[in-house]
């Protein structure tokens, strides 16, 4: 009888949303082709809305934590449009509903009077700001066009011998194809 609920215990244990992949770089590998493929097609988006010189980083991070530690992967892009703030958005929300992203009614956090939108494709969500932030009381990059390119179901768990700083290769800046 007790071999059974330890045999139970351990496919239980297996089956667990919280356990960690048997090979978490690869499935975190996957994620970082997916959005890299991301960031290309939205590379595309902008040279196709007449906006050129978008720079774009892709970052490994922690999240969760104890007692099954996590690391996820998520990318920036930022390109000037200068004062056409509005219509810079409205050119890039085009070229992305026209490539299959849908904008979404949620509201994102920053100037209700600035142009921004969330826009989803599969699992990928694109947050797309305008009118830059604030730091240390100081209004910053608002002449730029941001983006923030994240997975759903980000998060991979790793083992507790494991850190995010074991992935931390995968970091890059993103160039454009070709």
């Amino acid at each position: 009888m007790m071999g059974i609920v330890g045999l139970l215990a351990l496919l239980l244990a297996a089956c667990s949303p919280t356990a960690s992949p048997s090979n978490p770089r690869a499935v975190l590998e996957k994620k970082v082709e997916t959005i890299d493929s991301t960031v290309q097609d939205l590379f595309e988006a902008l040279d196709d809305a007449g906006l050129s010189g978008a720079t774009a980083m892709g970052v490994v991070d922690g999240c969760q934590g104890a007692p099954l530690p996590g690391v996820s992967y998520q990318a920036g892009m930022g390109v000037t449009v200068g004062e056409q703030q509005a219509e810079s958005f409205a050119a890039v929300a085009k070229q992305l509903e026209a490539t299959g992203w849908t904008q979404t009614p949620d509201v994102l956090d920053g100037d209700e009077k600035a142009p921004m939108g969330r826009f989803t494709r599969g699992d990928i969500t694109v947050d797309v700001k305008t009118g830059g932030f604030t730091y240390a009381g100081e209004l910053q990059d608002e002449d730029r066009m941001t983006f923030e390119i994240t997975a759903k179901d980000a998060c991979v768990k790793i083992p507790d011998d494991m850190s995010f700083v074991d992935f931390q290769d995968l970091s890059k800046e993103i160039r454009p194809r070709g």
